[in-house]
């Protein structure tokens, strides 16, 4: 397996510019395709929308949790739950044993639209998905665990970078 950034070195910069246009052109089409309009009908930001996607598989998470998988700062993660709580879908509440740590919830409110998002975006994949064959499914499916690896990774590897930036700076 080639060492990280060997691929991209070995790039003249022209071809590493086409390489980036490719990807980013991709994305968009990728962004443009699952979009479902649906979502236009729900009066929240993207941002809330994956907020309450974290709620996905976990009843609570504190602040902390929330910012890192949303790589956010923790005072945008603040103003997003305030929001959300402004608006009757998170609860928010201190740690009983440790007062310090905030943590949030769905209320009931919150877990019908994080259903409804669910919804939204199976009914959306199952749209786009229904017309592959069984090869095509199959591929897709490959690349898009293949993809999701990568960018899990990549996560990984800013979070850790982060973390050892502000370790150095205090």
């Amino acid at each position: 397996m080639d060492q990280p950034n060997s691929v991209i070195k070995s790039l003249r910069r022209e071809d590493w510019n086409a390489l980036l246009q490719r990807i980013m052109t991709s994305y968009n089409d990728i962004s443009k395709s699952i979009n479902p309009k649906g979502l236009l009908t729900i009066d929240l930001t993207a941002a809330q929308i994956k907020l309450l996607t974290c709620f996905n598989d976990r009843e609570e998470l504190n602040m902390t949790e929330l910012s890192r998988h949303l790589g956010v700062s923790m005072p945008t993660m603040t103003a997003m739950v305030d929001r959300l709580v402004n608006s009757k879908m998170v609860k928010r509440d201190r740690d009983k044993i440790d007062r310090r740590v905030v943590k949030a919830r769905l209320t009931d409110s919150g877990r019908e639209m994080l259903r409804r998002l669910v919804r939204i975006r199976r009914k959306e994949m199952e749209r786009i998905l229904m017309n592959l064959s069984s090869e095509e499914m199959n591929n897709f499916l490959t690349s898009i665990e293949t993809v999701a690896r990568l960018l899990a990774k990549a996560r990984h590897q800013r979070d850790a970078e982060r973390r050892t930036e502000q370790e150095r700076h205090g």
